[in-house]
């Protein structure tokens, strides 16, 4: 019963101060709570909404920025290198990515300025379209090429019977085997 007694005194010692703070009249005190609360809650869903947009911004960064190479590292990314060109480069991710760009245009305004090798795979267009379907077509005859191979040296060899080795070259391997096995 003791610790109900305080809140109340509390409560009501608060709501007095409050009251000849902002000269409030009781009637008026509910508005001011109210609009407390109001203030309050507006707030938390300000913030929240403003911490769902840092971290859309953020995956979108770290999403571009694996998709640019590194200057000074020659084998990272911009995200995976500490370097200071890596560093400019995400301050000017983040800062593109809140003027409202696009990825595509983010990655478009890297390649005009450092060419097409500051991506770190090479688009599929144009040239770079044979590059993207040459390792493809290249193991497709590969196997072709094994395949009939294979298929010609199985019928080339059907009809012959192997031939039986002459008495002297008997000798010479029964010979080589022997020198074989003494060594």
């Amino acid at each position: 019963m003791h610790n109900k007694n305080s809140i109340i005194f509390v409560s009501n010692y608060l709501s007095n101060i409050i009251l000849k703070m902002f000269n409030l009249t009781k009637k008026n005190t509910i508005i001011f709570f109210c609009l407390l609360i109001s203030i309050f809650f507006s707030a938390k869903i300000f913030f929240y909404i403003l911490a769902k947009e840092n971290k859309d911004s953020s995956i979108r960064m770290k999403y571009l920025s694996e998709q640019l190479r590194c200057p000074t590292c020659q084998g990272l990314s911009v995200n995976d290198s500490e370097a200071g060109f890596s560093r400019i480069f995400k301050v000017k991710i983040i800062e593109l990515i809140k003027k409202g760009k696009s990825d595509k245009e983010i990655i478009k305004y890297f390649v005009q300025r450092y060419g097409e090798w500051i991506l770190r795979s090479p688009t599929k267009d144009g040239f770079n379209l044979v590059l993207w379907a040459l390792p493809g077509i290249g193991i497709f005859f590969g196997l072709f090429w094994v395949f009939f191979r294979f298929k010609i040296s199985s019928n080339h060899n059907k009809g012959e019977k192997l031939k039986e080795l002459t008495p002297e070259e008997e000798k010479k391997v029964i010979e080589d085997f022997r020198i074989f096995r003494e060594d």
